[in-house]
C-alpha cells in the first residue's frame, strides 16, 4: 500500500532532523510537488535555490538511497531566519539523508566556471525560488544553461492569481514588494520579480523546453502568506517613505495598500503553479 502524505512527511522529518508543525506543513507541501513532478527513485537531481533545505530533504527522500541530490543557493551561510542556511546545511548533511546530498552555498550558477557534463542529472528543480530572481532575463539565462545538464526540469512557484479573498492579501504583500524592488527600496527582501504562469511557460518554450504537465498544487497549510504580510507591514512603510525615487502618488498608494493588508493570521497562501518540461532540440 502506498504511504500517504502525512506518513511520508513524518518520515522525512525524522530522517532529515527537521522539527516543528510549521516545518511539517512545508514538508507535506513539497511532497505534493515531488508527486506532481514524478521524480523517479534512484534519480540524480540538481536543485537550484535550495534555501533551508525542505525541498532538498523531500527530494533526497524521494530518490532514495540509490539517488543523489546536489543543492545550491546563491545566498551565503549567514542568510535566513530563524535558521540560517549554514546551520540548516550542517543539520541536513549530518542527518540520515546526508549521504545522498551535497549542498553548496554562495553559488551563482550563471558563473561560467560553474558547469556540468551533459546529462549529469535526471532533473533540474527550482522550487519556490524564482521570485528571488532579479529579472525575466535571469530566468531565461538559467533555463537555457541548465538544459545541457538534465533532460527534465521541474518548477514550482506562487501563482499571483488569487482564487479566494484571503489569498488576495498574500498577493498584495508580494505585489508591494515587487513594485518596491523596481525602485531598489532594499536588497534584503525576498521578492524581486513576480512571475505569472504564462511568463514561466513562455520562458521554458523559448529556451528549448517542451512542457509536459502543469497545474496547481495545494499549499493551504504553509505560513508564507502571514510571513510576507508581516515583513511588508513591519519594514516597508519607513523604507517607502524615505525612498526619494518613488513618485509621491505611488508612495501614497503603496502605503494605503499596506494599511489595507489586515490581520496576517487571516490571510491564506496563494495557489502554487507547478510545471514539468522535457528538453528538445540540439544541446
Amino acid at each position: 500500500m502506498n504511504k500517504g502524505i502525512d506518513e511520508r512527511a513524518k518520515e522525512v522529518m525524522h530522517l532529515s532532523g527537521f522539527t516543528g508543525d510549521i516545518t511539517l506543513n512545508r514538508i507535506e507541501h513539497r511532497l505534493r510537488l515531488a508527486d506532481f513532478w514524478k521524480i523517479f527513485y534512484g534519480s540524480r537531481v540538481l536543485e537550484i535555490g535550495c534555501g533551508q533545505g525542505e525541498t532538498t530533504a523531500v527530494l533526497a527522500y524521494t530518490v532514495g538511497e540509490n539517488g543523489f541530490v546536489y543543492a545550491v543557493d546563491l545566498a551565503n551561510e549567514n542568510y535566513g531566519s530563524p535558521e540560517n542556511l549554514g546551520t540548516a546545511r550542517e543539520r541536513l548533511m549530518s542527518s540520515h539523508l546526508g549521504d545522498r546530498i551535497n549542498i553548496d552555498l554562495g553559488v551563482n550558477i550563471l558563473n561560467p566556471s560553474f558547469d556540468f557534463d551533459v546529462n549529469s542529472f535526471g532533473y533540474v528543480v527550482l522550487s519556490h525560488c524564482i521570485w528571488y530572481l532579479s529579472s525575466q532575463e535571469e530566468l531565461r539565462d538559467i533555463l537555457f544553461k541548465v538544459r545541457r545538464w538534465a533532460p527534465r526540469i521541474c518548477i514550482a512557484e506562487w501563482d499571483p492569481r488569487p482564487t479566494t479573498f484571503g489569498q488576495y492579501h498574500h498577493f498584495m504583500a508580494a505585489d508591494i514588494q515587487a513594485v518596491c524592488e523596481s525602485y531598489h527600496v532594499s536588497d534584503h527582501f525576498n521578492i524581486k520579480t513576480m512571475f505569472y504562469p504564462h511568463e514561466i511557460e513562455n520562458a521554458l518554450c523559448s529556451c528549448g523546453w517542451d512542457i509536459t504537465s502543469q497545474g496547481s498544487v495545494d499549499a493551504y497549510d504553509v505560513q508564507d502568506a502571514m510571513w510576507e504580510i508581516d515583513i511588508v507591514r513591519d519594514m516597508f512603510p519607513h523604507k517607502i517613505s524615505e525612498q526619494k525615487d518613488i513618485p509621491p502618488k505611488l508612495k501614497r498608494l503603496l502605503l494605503s495598500q499596506i494599511h489595507a493588508l489586515g490581520d496576517p493570521e487571516a490571510a491564506e497562501p496563494l495557489p502554487v503553479y507547478a510545471v514539468t518540461a522535457e528538453r528538445f532540440g540540439e544541446i
